[in-house]
């Protein structure tokens, strides 16, 4: 036995001392070991304490990551627990432990462990606090290393490894390396150490850092513990962080130590106190919010009264996502006084604090902005803190300076970042508040110096260190390489502080402070601005440098300006430099500009800039733009441009300072060639401000003197073509200025300078208003008298003078006389020649070509009239005489000049024609149509809504022509051109693709061959032959020959590989590209091109053809798709033109290419479509014989059309509750059976069976009644189509209608099963489970069916007949028809109803036929066509109106056709009650009038007869009426009548002549015009006077005025009917009705009967032709006097005229019988007393338009006959023919022009009167011109006012002559009428009749008098046409027409009267409207003041006139877009 040794035990008071360190580790391994060794049976531990150690050693053993985080956290919490009250231990023991968990990296733990210590220091809070302060030290000066593993470890971990390493990466061996890293550790035998020392490392890591801030945290856990040892922190602190701390704390941990103070409650009892405040408010001024937040709450603590009322607001301003809000509602003014200072000091610190903060986009700078805005509410005085602090960390203990300024060192310890950050922060400090802080600009000036001159000196110190080392060989390169990223870094920041710096000092200058800088300017330029100028020309070539910004700054005021030569003379010479530095940018040239501008803005108004800065170097400014202007070498860019204009600009300011001659020169030829660039190269500004410079360049150029030196001729040459093209007041000014200077240089042109600044004068008083009076006055003299004396030198400036002014749109007489001028001048070149046919060549033609691009239409004309005087003068230049055939040999209606601009459309339309015509005759060459007519046509190709649509199409036909004599440079060209403008996609695009088209159709140019290979060789062959021939010069002439054929071979060859390339390559390329862009909204304008590619692929050759061809069908096939209705149909529309132009031989390819495209659905219904649309375009009119056969297509078109017809789509489309837009699919089943009758019209016999295969197989299918009467549809269009076949000749057609009738047709017995599913043919059946029953039908039904093809045979038999296709008379037809007798007859029989009726029709036409078989067949037809009628059994059916029609027919046209008289009873009975039903009236009628037609006796036809009579009268139907008309005469005429009887007839039509409907009764005088014709003369005259007078009472009572006219006709064919005596009894009948005028109406009756006794008489009427005048002179005398009683009686009863209108008929008859007899017997009109022209002049004013119509033309009618002459004194005052007669009757036409009712008709006769009036007026003697008359008169007419017809009268009635009266008169009437028309919103249609009227009697006038009399009333007809044309104020079709009219006139007086008389006449009366309208403008602007009343009663009237016209616009607009809605809807 043993005994058992105790094992020793340890006491925990031994052992803790060594091990309690060990509990404070951050190892978790050592602190769990420490742990379990405590915890050890062997250790004698204290119940608290070794509770506490389990405990603890229970939490360490739970694992430190996510999963073990909550038991752990849960075990911290419970440990401070177990702790209990006084046991020291067990509480330090827990409180190593817990601090040693502040260790652990695991975030989630730190927390708990903090309120673990915090729990526990409520107990032990000594204990705590000694612990944790005692860490708080440890870890603020702790080291990485001091926590690390020991050195043993380190030094163990190492390994051997390999040595062998190589650089270069492509170089390595990576397995060689693991062999020698493996190899150098086995040869290392120390493996078994590292081992053991590699298991000892544990891998936690203590991070010292976060150690100490959770220490701080901790310890603001508890925070009163710290606040209650603040003696011990607080001082540490102040050491770590106060001002007196060595080092700068770090960010983190100056946040842990502020959030530990900021739960401190007593700030105030704390050690330091005031220390720690001062540091709080420093604090508030830092850049990161987080501390900022800190250190306001630890102000707070303090309670300060100031800020603890605003503590809300100031925690918002920190709070990062709603400062803006607060910011924005900080107001400084709100703050009281008392609390202001501390507050805003505060305020300002944080908003501080905050603009130094750069997140964001913009690094802060707009919050910096919004800051500095706010703070500009503070007051001056409180803003220096502001500077003071951005001042404080830069500079430093700066010295103060009381004398001149000096520049000091920046102190050390200040950053180039914080330099440069202080910069930035200037910078928006001076843009917002730089005025607020003058008081602190001195320390703010002297930083900023400060920091400049630093910088640039530190780089002038580099640069000199560079230079030195660049000296010495520098051996140590890697060095330099290492420290070539520092030096750069620091050069680059010093360069970006010295130009923040010199921005900066810039914005000093641009505050908007005067400041004195004078103390700061000599050290400013000597260490900063000196140094750089050296080298300013080159640092500023790529963009401003800051010191050209700050020299820029400097020119805004005129104080600073002197700095620029002050300081440092070199300063503006080095900034002119600049703008010629190599490669200078434009912004840098800009900046400069803007400097000179400045400086010259400020030299005048500052003597001393002008003389101290601007001028010394003026000369070196100059020099330098020179050689600017110079370096562009004439390029129009560098002028263009803003710079440019700029530079141009300031040297037109300087050029009065040049003084070199050279330099003047250089100017002139640099500028020249710029001056002549259009206005789009160089601007009109520019050219101005060119301009001027030369007047000061002109002085200085010696050779301008020598009027033959070339620099004159040249400059005169340019001067005189800037007239034509420079267009601005200011512009011309310039250009006349600079004219007179060169003048003084060659005082030759001086007379010439008078007239250029008088043609180009402007009004004194208005701004860019011509001077009308200088300009036409030296008009006047140009054309009358200066031109006679002008060289072809002296002519220049006037041409472009001229080609200038021909270019005004707006003023007529300028444009005239410009006319004229250029016309002189052609003159000259036709009689001179020379120089002049030069100049003309040279500069007057090609201006007038220019200028036919003009788009005002008024211009055109004008240059086309100089044009036309050209061509027609100048005979020997050849470019004009091709277009003498445009003249017509004279003739003013066909000369092309005078009409293509013409007012008439018509005439221009012609004109037009005429020019194409010409050009397709060759007279005009390919240059001409280009540069003339093609350009001038082109005008007309715009949108149609702005031109007349006629005249756009004529243009592009002849465009389209004349395209075709284009070479091909010019082809090409135009082409583009269009093609261009139709891409612009404006209002025009349509009208360019169709001018695209149209050029296209015109192509012209041979490329049907390719070109070949021999002819390719000659190409590149034939010169070296023709070099050989050349060197052999014996050759013989037969080999120069060849050359020469060969060389055009090669020629021809060439250029037709030219154009093919070209055509190939770039134009059908392009086109396609075009036609290609696929847009819905622009599918419908560019598709019609592919009618031009095709035009042009038909060129090419086939091969290529065919490709393009292909291509473009395609793409159009592909259109067909679209979903819009107008680009499909579009695209159709030109698929169709294309078939027709490619022929017969594409239209398969083309529906092939259609079938390829729309292969499913609604695309089905748009191919039937589509393919129906081509085959009737190809088919129609001329093109049907081309398209003569369509075989090719039988079997494509077959199986589209029975598709829609039958097939699936055409179920879809019948399928109930089916809806659709396509217009396609709702008819494309009636276009497919219509591409089947077309088939069937243009197919051989031989595809007659693969027509109707499809309707075969249908038959086969089915017997649906749907599908059968579709079929029948089907059928019956074929056979119409068969039966217009050209290919299928009668034999041929009887032969198929006898195998169809008879049912022996081979092709429909022996075709195959067919049947029709679409694409999917028979599908296999695969499917296990069928979702839908599917029902095969294999039944036949064609047995059933078979007989609709004896239908078709018949119908086509039937319709064969019915075209006269057979010619009896031609025996194979006679043989064919002979069979068909039985096989129709069989028909007869059958048992379908459908094959009888067309069985009957058959029966019908076949017994017609000259057969012999037929008289045998007839009793058979007729007994089987009565058994059919008796089967039925009533009318009712189809068959028997058939039979009856078929019935008809045999007994009419065979007379040997017999029917039993029980028979026709029995037909007569069934026919009676059908008489008056519509649907079977036709067959009856024609049954009764067959049965009246054999006379076939039986007393039932007469019962029917009295029926018939009946109906004819009552029934409404015209068509019945006939039928009964024609029946009933038949009756009267060929049976048995009593004469009882017919009276009884007679009575009984005459009778009805008064039925109360206009239908019966128009009936029944139809069927009396028949009996009258053609009953015996003496039953007509028996019943004539019955007859005569029934009529006459239709005439005089009957409302329908087309019943009385056909009574009047009636009585005129009862007049021819009757003898002489039974006249003469019925003029006895009229005589006493006319004379009894008490009865209106009889006497109304006897005018019109006499109106038609005279008709029917005419040359006869003589006999009857006193007593008819005496009748009518007696109506109308008593129709006068009716007038002159109710004019009288008016005043009182204001209904009399108006009663009086009402028997208008009466006056107007008598005046038509009076005109009628003078047509016949014209003497009567000149014979005295034959005719009272008292009344008829009388009723001139009668109130009717048709009596005024009558009675002008009975005047006319006498005017007529009578050649105008005087009107005589001697004659009575009635007399037409005397001066007071005449001069009535002018009044009371001119009075008719005035009536609202007046018409066309009668405005015509008006004029036609009063022209004769006014030519007998001319033959007075006119009296002699009086100067004053003539003046009042002009003053008079130019009056604006409406005049009322008394003063009209009045004013018009001046002097004796009737001529000036009457022309004064019409004058007033016109411009009355359009003052009327233009004070009402709207008039009626004819307002514009009467002063159209007057327009043309002025234009008659014009043509018949003299010119020298015509002056005379120029004034009277000019003034109203100047009105009309220029007003923009009524907008109406009626004011376009006078429009019109005016032009015209005004054109005829110009030619009448001379340009110069017109032009003088013209511009008088517009300055006078302009003056008129000026006063009136002044007086309503007067008015507004002067009277305001009236001027607000004038406006509330405008703007309720402007109101009612919106109302009546709008209504205007519902209507139309209501009809649009109903043409839609139709």
């Amino acid at each position: 036995m043993y005994s058992r040794t105790k094992a020793p035990e340890l006491s925990l008071d031994s052992l803790y001392p060594s091990l309690k360190t060990s509990l404070l580790s951050h190892s978790r391994s050592l602190r769990l070991q420490t742990l379990r060794l405590l915890t050890s049976p062997l250790v004698q531990a204290p119940e608290g304490a070794s509770e506490v150690l389990k405990k603890a050693l229970q939490a360490e053993e739970v694992s430190i990551d996510v999963q073990g985080v909550r038991e752990r956290v849960l075990r911290i919490n419970r440990l401070p627990i177990v702790v209990k009250d006084g046991d020291e231990l067990a509480a330090e023991i827990c409180a190593r432990w817990l601090i040693a968990q502040l260790k652990v990296n695991l975030r989630p733990l730190w927390a708990p462990a903090a309120s673990a210590l915090s729990a526990l220091s409520t107990r032990f809070g000594d204990l705590v606090w000694d612990l944790l302060f005692r860490e708080l030290q440890d870890a603020s000066v702790a080291t990485k290393d001091a926590a690390s593993e020991p050195g043993w470890v380190k030094e163990g971990v190492k390994e051997a490894g390999d040595d062998v390493w190589e650089d270069e990466r492509s170089w390595r061996d990576p397995s060689a390396h693991k062999v020698r890293s493996v190899l150098a550790k086995w040869l290392d035998h120390s493996a078994a150490e590292n081992a053991i020392i590699e298991s000892q490392i544990t891998g936690d890591r203590f991070d010292a850092t976060t150690y100490e801030t959770q220490l701080l945290s901790t310890l603001e856990e508890c925070s009163s513990l710290a606040e209650r040892h603040n003696r011990d922190l607080v001082p540490y602190f102040l050491t770590l962080a106060g001002p007196d701390a060595s080092s700068k704390m770090p960010r983190y941990k100056v946040t842990a130590w502020l959030k530990l103070f900021s739960k401190f409650t007593n700030p105030n009892a704390l050690r330091s106190s005031d220390t720690m405040r001062a540091l709080y408010v420093s604090l508030l001024s830092h850049p990161d919010r987080v501390l900022q937040r800190l250190a306001l709450s630890c102000l707070l603590t303090f309670k300060p009264a100031a800020l603890v009322s605003h503590e809300e607001s100031l925690r918002m301003l920190l709070d990062e996502t709603k400062w803006r809000d607060e910011l924005t509602q900080l107001d400084f003014s709100q703050f009281q006084e008392d609390e202001r200072p501390e507050l805003v000091d505060v305020i300002i610190r944080l908003l501080y604090g905050m603009m130094l903060e750069k997140k964001g986009r913009t690094r802060g700078a707009d919050r910096r902005a919004a800051i500095l805005s706010t703070l500009a509410g503070c007051t001056d005085e409180e803003l220096p803190l502001l500077v003071d602090l951005m001042l404080q960390p830069i500079r430093g203990d700066r010295p103060a300076q009381d004398g001149d300024f000096t520049i000091c060192p920046v102190p050390a310890d200040v950053s180039e970042k914080q330099q440069v950050g202080f910069l930035n922060l200037l910078g928006d400090l001076l843009k917002h508040l730089g005025s607020r802080v003058v008081s602190r600009w001195p320390p703010l000036l002297e930083t900023l110096l400060d920091l400049v001159g630093n910088a640039q000196a530190s780089l002038d110190s580099q640069k000199v260190t560079r230079e030195d080392d660049a000296v010495e060989e520098d051996a140590a390169a890697v060095e330099e390489e290492e420290q070539a990223e520092e030096t750069g870094g620091s050069t680059r920041t010093l360069r970006s502080i010295r130009q923040l710096g010199f921005k900066r000092f810039a914005d000093f200058f641009r505050c908007p402070v005067l400041y004195d800088f004078s103390r700061y300017m000599p050290e400013a330029f000597r260490t900063c601005i000196s140094p750089r100028l050296p080298s300013l020309d080159l640092e500023n070539t790529q963009a401003p440098s800051a010191p050209l910004d700050l020299f820029h700054a400097w020119t805004q005021h005129s104080e600073y300006a002197v700095y620029l030569v002050r300081y440092d003379e070199r300063t503006l010479p080095k900034i002119y430099d600049c703008l010629i530095s190599t490669n200078v940018k434009p912004a840098v040239i800009s900046k400069v500009f803007d400097i000179v501008e400045q400086l010259q803005a400020l030299s005048l108004s500052s003597e001393e800039i002008l003389e101290a800065v601007f001028k010394p170097h003026v000369s070196h400014l100059l020099a330098n733009l020179s050689t600017l202007v110079s370096r562009s070498k004439g390029s129009p860019t560098a002028v263009t441009d803003v710079l440019g204009r700029r530079q141009i600009a300031i040297l037109s300011e300087l050029a009065p300072y040049l003084s070199d001659g050279t330099q003047a020169k250089m100017l002139l030829e640099l500028f020249s060639p710029l001056l002549r660039k259009p206005h789009k190269a160089v601007p009109e500004k520019v050219k101005v401000d060119m301009i001027t410079i030369l007047c000061s360049l002109f002085p200085l150029i010696k050779e301008l003197a020598e009027p033959d030196s070339p620099v004159f001729v040249k400059t005169y040459g340019l001067l005189s073509q800037l007239f034509q093209t420079l267009r601005s007041r200011q512009a011309r000014l310039t250009l006349v200025k600079a004219f007179r200077r060169l003048a003084e240089a060659q005082p030759a042109i001086l007379p010439l300078t008078e007239l250029m600044e008088s043609l180009n004068a402007y009004s004194t008083k208005r701004l860019d208003e011509p001077d009308f009076d200088r300009r036409l006055a030296a008009f006047t003299a140009l054309n009358e008298r200066l031109y006679k004396n002008f060289s072809c030198q002296d002519w220049l400036p006037v041409i472009y003078n001229m080609l200038s002014f021909i270019q005004d749109p707006l003023e007529l007489t300028i444009r005239s006389n410009a006319a004229t001028a250029l016309k002189r001048f052609i003159d000259f070149v036709a009689d001179e020649r020379g120089d002049y046919e030069d100049a003309f060549l040279k500069v007057l033609y090609p201006g007038l070509k220019n200028g036919l691009h003009s788009k005002t239409e008024l211009v055109r004309a004008e240059l086309l009239g100089v044009l036309s005087h050209a061509v027609a003068r100048c005979t020997e230049i050849g470019s004009l005489q091709e277009m003498r055939v445009l003249l017509a040999g004279g003739d003013e209606e066909a000369n092309f000049f005078n009409n293509i601009h013409h007012v008439q459309i018509h005439r221009r339309n012609r004109a037009i024609r005429r020019l194409a015509d010409h050009a397709d005759q060759g007279h005009l060459r390919s240059t001409t149509l280009a540069e003339v007519f093609i350009p001038l046509v082109g005008n007309y190709i715009v949108s149609t809504e702005s031109l007349d649509h006629h005249l756009v199409n004529e243009a592009i036909n002849a465009t389209g022509q004349m395209a075709r004599h284009l070479n091909w440079g010019a082809y090409y060209a135009l082409v583009q051109r269009y093609l261009k403008l139709a891409k612009q996609k404006d209002a025009s695009e349509k009208v360019y693709v169709r001018t695209i088209v149209a050029v296209l159709d015109s192509f012209h140019f041979p490329m049907e061959e390719a070109v070949k290979e021999d002819e390719a060789a000659d190409m590149v062959t034939v010169d070296e032959e023709h070099d050989d021939a050349e060197v052999q010069g014996e050759a013989g002439a037969d080999t120069g020959a060849e050359i020469e054929a060969a060389a055009r071979r090669a020629s021809d060859a060439m250029k037709i590989a030219r154009i093919q390339d070209a055509v190939n390559h770039r134009l059908l390329p392009s086109l396609i590209s075009y036609l290609e862009k696929r847009d819905e909204t622009e599918d419908s304008l560019r598709i019609p091109v592919s009618t031009g590619i095709v035009q042009i692929a038909k060129h090419l050759p086939q091969e290529q053809r065919d490709a393009q061809i292909s291509k473009l069908l395609t793409v159009l096939s592909q259109v067909l798709r679209s979903k819009s209705q107008e680009t499909r149909d579009l695209a159709r529309e030109t698929l169709c033109r294309i078939a027709v132009s490619l022929g017969p031989s594409y239209l398969p390819l083309m529906i092939r290419e259609m079938r390829a495209a729309l292969l499913r659905g609604p695309h089905l219904h748009v191919l039937a479509y589509s393919v129906h649309s081509v085959l009737v375009h190809v088919t129609t009119g001329d093109r049907a014989a081309v398209f003569h056969t369509l075989d090719d297509c039988v079997n494509d078109v077959a199986a589209i059309s029975s598709e829609v017809i039958f097939g699936e789509s055409a179920k879809d489309v019948q399928a109930e509750g089916f809806k659709t837009k396509t217009r396609e699919a709702r008819s494309s089943s009636s276009k497919g059976v219509d591409s089947f009758a077309i088939l069937a019209k243009f197919i051989t016999p031989p595809k007659i069976s693969s027509l109707l295969l499809p309707v075969r197989s249908i038959l086969q299918e089915t017997e649906t009644l749907k599908v059968m009467q579709q079929v029948e549809e089907l059928l019956r269009r074929i056979a119409s189509g068969l039966n217009s076949n050209a290919h299928l000749v009668p034999a041929e057609l009887l032969v198929l209608c006898h195998t169809l009738i008879s049912q022996n047709a081979r092709f429909l017995k022996e075709v195959p099963k067919v049947r029709l599913q679409g694409k999917r043919g028979k599908q296999k059946d695969d499917a296990l489970v069928q979702t839908k029953r599917r029902l095969h039908s294999d039944a036949d039904h064609y047995a059933n069916n078979s007989f609709r093809f004896v239908i078709f045979g018949l119908d086509l038999f039937n319709t064969a007949f019915r075209r006269g296709r057979f010619d009896f008379k031609d025996p194979k037809v006679l043989s064919r028809l002979e069979p068909m007798v039985p096989v129709i007859g069989n028909t007869l029989y059958s048992s379908h109803m459908q094959v009888i009726v067309p069985g009957l029709k058959a029966a019908a036409a076949i017994v017609r036929c000259p057969l012999k078989s037929v008289e045998k067949s007839l009793p058979v037809f007729i007994r089987q066509i009565i058994d059919i009628i008796k089967q039925a059994g009533s009318t009712e059916p189809d068959t028997v109106q058939t039979a009856f029609k078929s019935l008809a027919t045999i007994l009419r046209d065979q007379p040997s056709a017999q029917v039993k008289e029980k028979d026709l009873v029995y037909l007569l009975e069934l026919l009676a009650p059908d008489l008056e039903e519509p649907e079977r009236q036709a067959a009856v009628f024609t049954m009764l009038r067959a049965i009246v037609a054999r006379r076939f006796v039986v007393p039932e036809i007469y019962d029917v007869m009295d029926k018939v009579a009946e109906i004819m009268v009552t029934n409404q139907s015209p068509q019945v009426q006939e039928l009964c008309r024609g029946a009933l005469l038949q009756f009267l005429l060929d049976y048995p009548q009593g004469k009882g009887r017919l009276r009884n007839q007679m009575m009984f039509l005459v009778k009805n002549l008064s039925y109360v409907y206009e239908s019966g009764r128009k009936s029944v005088m139809e069927l009396l015009g028949a009996i009258i014709a053609k009953f015996e003369t003496s039953l007509v005259q028996e019943y004539a006077d019955l007859l005569f007078v029934g009529l006459v009472m239709v005439i005089a009572n009957d409302e329908s005025a087309k019943c009385r006219e056909m009574a009047a006709e009636l009585i005129k064919s009862l007049l021819a009917r009757l003898e002489t005596a039974q006249r003469n009894v019925i003029m006895s009948h009229i005589h006493t009705w006319a004379v009894q005028h008490t009865q209106p109406q009889l006497t109304r009756v006897s005018a019109q009967l006499y109106g038609l006794v005279v008709d029917f008489l005419k040359a006869n009427v003589g006999p009857y032709v006193p007593s008819i005048l005496e009748d009518t002179n007696g109506i109308l005398r008593s129709c006068a006097s009716s007038l002159e009683a109710a004019t009288a009686a008016e005043e009182d009863d204001a209904g009399a005229v108006e009663a009086l209108a009402s028997q208008w008929p009466t006056p107007y008859h008598a005046l038509l019988v009076l005109s009628k007899v003078q047509r016949d017997r014209t003497e009567i009109v000149t014979q005295e007393n034959e005719v009272e022209w008292s009344s008829v002049v009388a009723l001139l004013l009668f109130p009717h338009a048709w009596v005024r119509t009558a009675a002008s033309r009975l005047l006319g009618a006498l005017f007529a006959v009578l050649p105008p002459r005087a009107p005589r004194s001697d004659l009575a005052d009635s007399s037409p023919f005397s001066r007071v007669g005449m001069k009535e009757i002018a009044a009371k036409l001119s009075l008719q022009l005035k009536s609202d009712n007046l018409d066309e008709t009668l405005s015509l006769q008006v004029v036609k009167n009063l022209f004769y009036i006014g030519k007998c007026f001319y033959e007075l003697q006119l009296p002699a011109r009086d100067a004053a008359a003539d003046k009042e008169d002009s003053e008079r007419d130019m009056s604006g006012d409406e005049l009322s017809s008394d003063e009209e009268d009045t004013a018009a009635a001046g002097g004796d002559h009737p001529l000036p009266w009457l022309f004064s008169k019409l004058s007033y009437q016109t411009r009355s009428a359009l003052i009327r028309r233009r004070n009402r919103a709207a008039s009626p249609p004819n307002w514009s009749h009467q002063p159209a009227a007057i327009l043309k009697w002025f234009a008659a006038m014009v043509s018949h008098m003299q010119a020298t009399d015509v002056e005379r009333f120029l004034m009277h007809m000019l003034s109203p046409v100047y009105r009309i044309v220029e007003d923009d104020t009524v907008r109406d079709p009626q004011m376009d027409e006078l429009k019109t009219l005016s032009i015209e006139l005004q054109d005829l007086i110009q030619s009448k009267v001379g340009t110069t008389s017109f032009a003088q006449v013209y511009n008088e009366i517009r300055q006078k409207v302009l003056m008129v309208r000026r006063d009136r403008r002044t007086a309503r602007v007067i008015q507004t003041t002067t009277d305001p009343a009236a001027a607000a009663k004038r406006r509330l009237h405008r703007n309720t006139a402007k109101k009612e016209s919106r109302k009546r616009k709008n209504e205007v607009f519902l209507q139309g877009k209501g009809k649009a809605k109903r043409r839609r809807a139709e």
